[in-house]
């Protein structure tokens, strides 16, 4: 891949980094770039990255990256969100002085598998917005 290219790809995931749907056009307008151009990378970047693209309809159609699962730039995929909630709740439950309990409950709001009702508050919190 050479310089332009990785630019380009950069500078796409930038501007759909915001967690909003925005179109083809819109994201190659923003970068300046073609449609195709535009629609070749956001198919590129959606082996590595979970991206969502809406074809019309109620989300208008366009492009999604979706920022849950996105923690310094690195993919967190549903098995290890429940991992990491597993292992935070054994650590909760140990009697060990050497872990800040309000540290320790802050990781774990960040970092628990949602629960169906809290996806189901974000899904409901998504199309009123």
């Amino acid at each position: 891949m050479d310089f332009k290219s990785s630019s380009v790809t950069a500078d796409i995931l930038n501007y759909i980094s915001d967690g909003k749907v925005h179109t083809l056009q819109e994201i190659a307008d923003e970068v300046e770039v073609s449609y195709s151009t535009a629609k070749r990378h956001i198919q590129s970047l959606a082996y590595r990255y979970p991206i969502e693209t809406f074809c019309g309809g109620i989300n208008r159609g366009g492009v999604k990256l979706d920022t849950k699962y996105i923690v310094q730039g690195k993919i967190i995929t549903n098995e290890k969100l429940q991992i990491l909630g597993k292992a935070l709740a054994l650590l909760q439950g140990a009697d060990d002085n050497e872990v800040n309990p309000r540290l320790l409950q802050e990781l774990i709001n960040d970092f628990a598998p949602p629960t169906s009702k809290e996806t189901k508050n974000e899904d409901q919190q998504e199309q009123v917005n």
